[in-house]
């Protein structure tokens, strides 16, 4: 009986993922500019923590995604973790504005209502943690 080597897992999900986690990465490091430069907030006590929570999620979705592209076995462990930081900032921020507090998340999505503005935001983020805990995704990155 001749011993096999498993076939090579598919890439689908991971790839998936990474692809994901980059774009949003993007998109958190574009929200950055986007709330002074674009909408004309200054630089108030209140935008800046989202500020600094676009840069910090923003740069561990990218880091994420790359190192899920390259097959890093940690990779999945933080883009799970980047994506919840993602999700629990933007419910932060929709709820935030609900109480009249300025707490601007995420770069632009061209809608102005507020729940689907919220849904549409949230909806990749929350893919992203599916896909990064889907078991297909852990065996592409420990091949």
């Amino acid at each position: 009986m001749a011993v096999t080597a498993p076939p090579e897992p598919r890439a689908g999900t991971a790839v998936a993922a990474g692809v994901l986690a980059l774009l949003g990465g993007l998109w958190f490091l574009l929200g950055i500019f986007w709330a002074s430069l674009v909408l004309g907030y200054g630089q108030e006590d209140l935008l800046v923590p989202g500020q600094i929570a676009d840069a910090v999620i923003g740069l561990l979705l990218l880091l994420g995604g790359v190192s899920l592209l390259a097959r890093v076995e940690a990779a999945r462990v933080l883009c799970l973790g980047a994506a919840v930081l993602a999700v629990v900032a933007l419910i932060t921020g929709v709820v935030l504005r609900y109480q009249r507090v300025l707490f601007l998340v995420g770069g632009p999505t061209g809608i102005d209502a507020d729940v689907p503005r919220g849904i549409v935001m949230v909806a990749p983020f929350v893919a992203l943690l599916v896909l990064s805990v889907l078991p297909a995704t852990r065996r592409w990155t420990r091949y």
